[in-house]
């Protein structure tokens, strides 16, 4: 089996989203679409890793949007999310796996694609995470290390304070 373990802010709405009203819980229809390209033509998987999944607004915001995911991760509070794709690897016969998240959450020994929030999903983004999928490369997409240094620590200090 495929997996993508798949954010949603950052990935499937940027600051480029209109959302007039500033609504939590809005999905950019032509990244999503993008996404579901992706997952076409994968054959994967979704499993959901973002914070909508532990809010019952959020988590059904995503099947209202037709968000097309399978499972969601375990909610373990004050953990990095690394663990918590572990935890739900753990149980699972996973051949190949992606996760795709504009954050760095303690996830630089996973396969990480990295779209830049202010944008979403964006088709590079899209092609490097198929050929990662369908065995073709081994390179991820990540932000440069700095930037995932800085997002590692303001999480923790997240983490600390939930």
């Amino acid at each position: 089996m495929r997996v993508i373990f798949l954010d949603i802010d950052g990935v499937l709405n940027s600051s480029r989203t209109k959302n007039p009203r500033d609504f939590p819980y809005l999905i950019d229809r032509k990244l999503l679409n993008r996404f579901k390209g992706l997952v076409r033509r994968t054959q994967a998987r979704v499993v959901l890793s973002s914070t909508w999944r532990i809010d019952p607004i959020g988590l059904y915001a995503a099947k209202y949007y037709g968000v097309p995911f399978y499972d969601v991760c375990p909610d373990m509070p004050k953990r990095p999310r690394s663990d918590e794709i572990r935890a739900w690897l753990s149980h699972k016969r996973v051949r190949r796996f992606v996760v795709i998240d504009d954050e760095d959450d303690d996830l630089d020994d996973l396969p990480l694609f990295q779209p830049d929030s202010k944008i979403g999903l964006n088709a590079a983004v899209c092609r490097g995470a198929e050929r990662y999928l369908k065995g073709k490369t081994d390179e991820t997409m990540r932000a440069g290390v700095v930037k995932r240094i800085g997002q590692n620590i303001e999480a923790l200090f997240k983490r600390n304070k939930s």
